[in-house]
């Protein structure tokens, strides 16, 4: 699976917030410490407080928080809240060989499916806690 710079960029920022001794970061620091875009780490921030991973506080001293306990929160759970609900299988065969090529029938589905399955499953076996490295970001 290849990730998206969206997914890259969420995983990035929670690791960022988590790594944090009060888990808590505004748009501009998560932007200028990870050197992304401002408008589009609020974008992901966004969707993330969207689906409960993160809460936000306004004013001078508010930011982003982490909603949940990074041992909750799997890379599937964030994956998902950016906008892909699994594993992506694109299989061109068919265009390349011009020839129609129909799911129903492919002999190798079953197996792309399985591994879609498996990946899904590993994805929600990590936790952000596994990915918090012992360096903290403050």
């Amino acid at each position: 699976m290849i990730a998206t710079t969206r997914e890259e960029y969420a995983v990035k920022a929670l690791i960022y917030i988590a790594s944090k001794e009060i888990r808590k970061a505004s748009i501009s620091e998560i932007a200028e410490k990870n050197s992304i875009s401002f408008a589009y780490i609020l974008r992901i921030c966004s969707l993330l407080r969207q689906h409960g991973i993160l809460t936000s506080e306004k004013g001078r001293s508010g930011g982003y928080i982490l909603k949940k306990d990074p041992s909750t929160i799997s890379l599937f759970d964030i994956i998902e809240a950016v906008g892909r609900k699994s594993v992506e299988i694109k299989c061109n065969y068919g265009a390349k060989h011009d020839t129609p090529c129909y799911q129903s029938e492919c002999i190798s589905m079953s197996a792309w499916n399985t591994i879609r399955e498996k990946t899904d499953e590993l994805y929600k076996e990590i936790k952000l806690s596994d990915l918090i490295g012992s360096k903290n970001a403050t």
